[in-house]
């Protein structure tokens, strides 16, 4: 196929990929709404002091004898991190089949890790006709979405949510592109972000805080996406960067893409899966239609709404009124809103031998589809009235209790 078809392709199976998950009818604005709520300019955040980077600066001086290989192993991060299965009895849900299959789910996402994440490869020589942007940013997206992404937006690219230097955890991962400490410079083609969102199944989230090997099919989903579309990208004769977790804040920038709002528990709530997503993302020049942010009705909601507070095991996550003092060095604080106590969150993981998704789980956001779930999120989008209302008969009715089936 030569490259002045490559687009066309996507056009003529655009059946295929259901765009109606690309703009789905929701309310934009020209400002997102964390914006009302900054109280100093944004600075560049440092990796290093993020949850998972200091949570593995503190394993690694407690296992002293544990010897580093140039790429990173699956099997020794697993003992560090979650606990030696092997040494984990048959608990519900903490089965030995509960962990083969979720670090199962992981192999692609370590591969793609140390291999291609945060890599801006050969571009084709021969560049495709951008004249139309906005059907060139209809195609990416529908692409997007033929590679397995559930939703897809654009934004322009804020250097403040890349990050300043090279956090332990995301280093370890990066087969040794990378080490802690090492500054980021964003290049100078960085100007467009395509960001994606997988979404998690829900039975699966419901078994937390059990195994759900979910969230680790997800990581391996999105890094597939993010790095078929940047190659799809450079085909195209564009440069095309994708990454996961590392080089960038993920939050702010699928915010900025119009793909939903940071809520009380620290997570992106989107309007079809609430925080029951992972994202992925990639960097490029290919010219874009930026989408505009959104106001999902989260704000006044997540005000009201403290069940992932309540049901938190950790205690990682405030009841209290937003603030802008920083708990620790792992909240970039510049704006007014709900700081997690990651250490805390990291060190419950460790006691649990498993990462924990309470807060997603008993989010009122994270619902199936279905018809009274849809019509709830269209009155929070249009009037915070009957907010505690709707929390309450989501208690009532019994969402967001541990099911394990």
């Amino acid at each position: 196929m030569d490259i002045s078809r490559k687009m066309d392709y996507v056009d003529q199976r655009k059946g295929t990929f259901d765009t109606t998950t690309i703009h789905e009818e929701r309310s934009t604005m020209k400002k997102p709404t964390y914006h009302k709520f900054t109280t100093e300019p944004f600075q560049r955040f440092d990796d290093r002091n993020s949850g998972f980077s200091r949570f593995q600066r503190e394993q690694i001086a407690k296992i002293q004898d544990l010897k580093y290989e140039q790429k990173p192993s699956v099997s020794s991060t697993a003992k560090i991190q979650k606990g030696d299965p092997s040494e984990i009895g048959e608990k519900k849900g903490f089965g030995k089949k509960d962990y083969a299959l979720s670090w199962g789910g992981r192999t692609v996402d370590y591969l793609i890790r140390a291999n291609l994440y945060t890599r801006d490869l050969d571009i084709d020589e021969n560049k495709i006709d951008v004249s139309d942007s906005s059907s060139v940013t209809r195609q990416v997206k529908s692409a997007a979405l033929w590679y397995g992404a559930n939703l897809a937006g654009i934004c322009e690219v804020n250097p403040a949510w890349i990050y300043s230097h090279w956090g332990d955890y995301n280093a370890f991962y990066s087969g040794g592109l990378a080490k802690a400490g090492e500054s980021i410079e964003i290049p100078s083609w960085l100007k467009y972000c395509v960001v994606l969102i997988v979404g998690m199944d829900y039975e699966d989230i419901m078994r937390s805080p059990a195994i759900d090997a979910s969230t680790s099919k997800a990581y391996a989903k999105m890094a597939f996406v993010a790095t078929s579309l940047a190659t799809y990208i450079r085909q195209l004769g564009y440069h095309a960067m994708p990454s996961g977790n590392d080089y960038a804040i993920n939050i702010p920038l699928a915010i900025d893409a119009g793909l939903g709002e940071m809520g009380r528990n620290g997570l992106l709530i989107t309007d079809k899966y609430g925080p029951r997503v992972r994202i992925s993302k990639v960097f490029t020049n290919l010219p874009l239609e930026a989408d505009e942010p959104v106001d999902l009705g989260v704000q006044a909601f997540c005000e009201e709404c403290k069940l992932c507070a309540y049901k938190c095991p950790s205690g990682a996550i405030m009841n209290g009124k937003r603030t802008d003092k920083a708990y620790d060095e792992s909240n970039n604080m510049y704006m007014k809103k709900w700081p997690i106590k990651a250490m805390k969150c990291m060190h419950w993981w460790e006691k649990n031998k498993s990462h924990c998704s309470n807060c997603i789980r008993v989010c009122p956001f994270n619902k199936p589809p279905g018809t009274i779930h849809t019509m709830a999120r269209k009155v929070i989008k249009t009037t915070a009235m009957l907010d505690k209302f709707l929390i309450k008969l989501d208690e009532v009715s019994g969402y967001g209790k541990q099911v394990i089936k």
